[in-house]
């Protein structure tokens, strides 16, 4: 396997130029999920627009491990997975973050848990992924906020079906990710190597294929023409860059995984990674919990779907697992999972570069006065 390895960079404090740092000096809301498995908190912390995060507000959720959240496309509605419990609920975001539950907590499919859900680009569905006997669900989405499930047909050649409570092998997978201008769907599969893709169409998941994917694939990112992709994998801690067909959508390999991981060392356990809007910049976070890799995150320029230039950046915390960009990506925000702190990066559009924004990261546990460590895993900007 090759690898392309990260040249170290610890990114002091400093003025952006005048573009980035117009948008870096706004003030804004972020939404902030969590994998505490004692609070049933989330949270709405607020970006100065200078060099400090505070915390908002909290709403009480009444479920455990709030940690996965996505905004619906068009509507100012939340999607909040409930991971241990395997159940979804849809929020109404109000003033300041507070959010609103439309309805109770429903299913989100029939495995013990269920890690990943996002609504469809359309805004008509969304789509759940249950771990760890494999399996994924399909919801339909009403104006009025009511949901209910679209039955899928059974293919004992899907990789991702769902095995039931003893499987007799392993399946995890992790994430749904839908084709910008097709009628295809994408689902990456720790547990089986392989990262498969469906005809998505009425709610409906009829499967095509698979490319096999070595390292654990985790999450995966597609640029807006649909004609590349970068699936990250969790156990190698790489990013294997992928062509798409423009018809079928089909994924072949674009050139060899690239690390991310600091300097010379390809160990790791790769956590999330993100597209800025500009598709000039990867970023990809490690969430290995041993050792001071997780310390980093790693960005790359891209070039034809190919990455280059990779530098790690320190984040004066430990395990980095959620990000997210703002919706020009001048920001950055990201969360430490053993330190329950929060930090912002800006992003130099001139140079492609990141900057570190907060000489004091927010710790949420103490902000939020809890007991149990907050556990910040994932983020979306409201502004």
């Amino acid at each position: 396997m090759g690898v392309v390895f990260a040249a170290s960079f610890h990114a002091p404090a400093s003025a952006l130029n005048t573009e980035t740092a117009s948008y870096a000096a706004t003030k804004t809301t972020i939404l902030v999920g969590t994998q505490d498995n004692i609070d049933d908190l989330l949270y709405a912390i607020t970006w100065n627009g200078k060099d400090k995060i505070e915390y908002l507000t909290q709403t009480n959720v009444t479920h455990k491990m709030p940690s996965w959240l996505a905004l619906h496309p068009t509507d100012k509605m939340l999607l909040v997975i409930y991971e241990d419990g395997a159940k979804y609920q849809n929020f109404k975001i109000g003033k300041d973050g507070k959010l609103t539950a439309e309805f109770k907590a429903m299913k989100s499919g029939p495995g013990p848990s269920s890690g990943f859900g996002t609504f469809s680009k359309d805004g008509k569905y969304m789509v759940f992924v249950n771990y760890p006997n494999g399996g994924y669900h399909v919801v339909r989405y009403l104006a009025d906020g009511t949901s209910y499930p679209i039955p899928q047909k059974e293919n004992l050649d899907d990789p991702n079906r769902y095995l039931g409570p003893n499987p007799s092998h392993a399946s995890h997978p992790h994430q749904f990710v839908e084709h910008p201008k097709l009628d295809i769907g994408y689902i990456p599969n720790l547990a089986t190597n392989l990262t498969s893709f469906y005809h998505f169409k009425g709610g409906k998941m009829t499967f095509q294929g698979s490319l096999k994917v070595d390292g654990g694939p985790r999450h995966m990112v597609i640029n807006k023409e649909g004609t590349f992709g970068w699936v990250l994998t969790e156990t190698s801690c790489m990013i294997q860059p992928v062509k798409i067909d423009r018809q079928t959508g089909k994924l072949t390999y674009n050139g060899k995984p690239v690390a991310i991981t600091q300097a010379d060392r390809a160990v790791g356990a790769g956590a999330e990674i993100l597209l800025s809007y500009d598709e000039r910049m990867i970023v990809a976070s490690n969430r290995q919990t041993e050792g001071h890799q997780n310390d980093y995150l790693t960005t790359f320029e891209v070039d034809s779907g190919r990455l280059t230039k990779p530098t790690t950046y320190d984040t004066d915390g430990q395990v980095i697992r959620g990000m997210a960009f703002n919706k020009d990506s001048t920001l950055l925000v990201f969360g430490h999972e053993t330190n329950g702190t929060i930090g912002m990066f800006g992003r130099d559009l001139e140079t492609n570069k990141l900057t570190l924004l907060t000489p004091h990261m927010l710790n949420l546990t103490a902000a939020a006065k809890i007991n149990s460590p907050s556990f910040p895993s994932s983020f979306v900007f409201l502004d």
